[in-house]
């Protein structure tokens, strides 16, 4: 009976063993499982990576390359901000004595095509009239004519806090460039066919008034189109407005690019003078301010931000000190101002400081002074 017991006791027990074995093979199974899916999440995740950088670092730049209007985009990001603005309800945007108007003007690539350009007047703080013609109001002002131009992303509702700033020292013109806002839809963006219609309403202020004093005030790329503008204004028809205000500006467009955190992203690619920086030149994206800057005959105020993420605190003062270094005395002082981080202006609120009234009323200064010695 005791012998019956052991052989019970340590006979196999089949039932047991079937499961070991059933469960080691689950575990095999599930290894080679997380195995396998580990070698796709693997693969899969490199070919993602592939793909980035192909779009990224190849087909970006090569389709930059080859595409003007891709190009044109980019340079000139003419996005509606803000969007769907009614130009003829400046009131919608808590501006009082603002007249809305268009000019017309003719195409630099075709003469026999014109265009209109869009434009709010902004009439100075305190200013009374009862016309709401805007060529009679412009004939019959003696306040100081600002003529502004703004940067990318943008169009003449933007800019209402700087413009609630400015009219205390100015009669503003507010021009939305060709291809912003509701301004020359029918025309190729370009810079010189900005330039070129930037000219042409030189010529309708300084018609309507020859009195008053002009000045050109640039923001961003702004800036890059005012040293043009007056650059060409004395070259093609010897006129030098009475001064010229530079905000966030910088030397050319390339040094833009090059110190942009979106464009670091391409910089380290052999191929990329050739497929970005090389073809911007060759269809005519200079923005040279650096150069137009040393021809330009009146007094220059130069402001920029040390926070300023868009373009780089060291191009506007490298821009400055090229001028200060280059010009001669008697093309008129150049004035440049410089704003802590600690204020947080960025790129757009330099305006903002409390005492930026007293830069502009000194530059204005600066620049009936230049007038009477010359």
């Amino acid at each position: 009976m005791a012998h019956s017991c052991l052989k019970k006791n340590i006979a196999p027990n089949n039932h047991d063993n079937d499961y070991l074995l059933s469960e080691e093979h689950r575990k095999k199974k599930r290894k080679n499982l997380c195995r396998k899916t580990l070698i796709w999440s693997t693969i899969s995740f490199f070919i993602l990576i592939s793909l980035a950088f192909i779009i990224i670092w190849i087909l970006i730049p090569i389709s930059f390359m080859l595409s003007l209007p891709f190009q044109t985009f980019m340079v000139f990001i003419p996005i509606a901000s803000p969007r769907h603005a009614n130009f003829n309800q400046p009131e919608n945007f808590g501006l009082e004595g603002v007249h809305n108007f268009y000019i017309s003007t003719r195409d630099y690539y075709d003469y026999n095509t014109s265009t209109t350009i869009g434009a709010w007047l902004i009439l100075p703080e305190n200013f009374e009239t009862k016309s709401n013609n805007v060529s009679e109001i412009l004939q019959n002002t003696q306040h100081d004519i600002a003529i502004y131009l703004h940067g990318v992303f943008a169009n003449r509702a933007k800019a209402i806090k700087q413009y609630g700033v400015l009219r205390k020292h100015f009669l503003i013109v507010a021009i939305d460039h060709r291809g912003y806002g509701d301004s020359g839809q029918n025309v190729r963006m370009s810079e010189a066919g900005i330039v070129h219609d930037h000219l042409q309403i030189f010529d309708w202020v300084k018609s309507l008034n020859s009195k008053s004093d002009v000045y050109y005030w640039g923001h961003s790329l702004g800036t890059g189109l005012t040293s043009h503008t007056v650059k060409m204004l004395k070259n093609q028809k010897n006129i030098t407005p009475k001064g010229m205000i530079l905000e966030a500006s910088f030397t050319a467009y390339q040094d833009v690019i090059i110190n942009n955190p979106l464009g670091k992203i391409f910089t380290w690619l052999s191929y990329f003078n050739a497929t970005i920086i090389n073809p911007l030149d060759n269809n005519g994206f200079h923005f040279k301010s650096i150069k137009n800057i040393i021809s330009i005959d009146c007094p220059i105020m130069i402001l920029h931000a040390e926070d300023d993420s868009v373009v780089p605190y060291f191009l506007g003062e490298r821009l400055a000190k090229t001028a200060q270094k280059n010009r001669k005395n008697d093309q008129g002082v150049v004035r440049f101002h410089g704003f802590s981080a600690d204020y947080g202006f960025g790129h757009n609120d330099i305006l903002m400081y409390s005492e930026i009234g007293g830069f502009i009323e000194d530059f204005k200064g600066d620049c009936r002074n230049f007038t009477s010695v010359s």
